[in-house]
């Protein structure tokens, strides 16, 4: 997969429902250090650097990993110590991610707004409604002016 195959498939987990900003900022960093990396995971990185780099806290850190592992995105090791920092990898979700994404899961639910509607059910030719803003619009010819003056 590529960068952006990656960012692609972390926006198609995030509709499902959303990630807080300190997840958004750890998945962006860790594919940005993969790509650094010619994509040869695991890519080791201490949590120092990435507190650092994206200016939060360890335990902000760890609890965004976390979370990214529980949600597939990624898969990573503890480091040990100065020397021996965590590891990461970018996991590859494209396939699992379809699963609820087709029309037939919605039952029936948009059926009305699915349909087309005639725009002669919308206009009038002289005076008509707009419906969503419940606004009359009126329609003047040149000949309603002539006749004033």
């Amino acid at each position: 997969m590529t960068y952006i195959d990656y960012m692609k498939q972390f926006w198609r987990a995030a509709s499902d429902r959303p990630f807080p900003a300190s997840e958004v900022a750890l998945y962006a960093f860790l594919v940005n250090e993969c790509n650094a990396h010619f994509w040869k995971m695991p890519v080791p990185c201490p949590t120092l650097r990435i507190c650092e780099s994206l200016r939060i806290s360890k335990q902000t850190v760890m609890t965004a990993r976390k979370h990214l592992a529980e949600c597939g995105l990624i898969q990573f090791t503890n480091g040990k110590s100065r020397f021996l920092p965590s590891e990461y990898s970018l996991l590859d979700l494209t396939a699992d991610l379809t699963h609820g994404l087709t029309l037939n899961n919605n039952k029936g639910k948009d059926k009305d707004y699915c349909k087309t509607q005639k725009t002669s059910s919308y206009y009038d030719s002289n005076s008509s409604k707009n419906r969503r803003r419940a606004v009359e619009v009126h329609t003047t010819s040149a000949e309603d002016y002539e006749t004033a003056f």
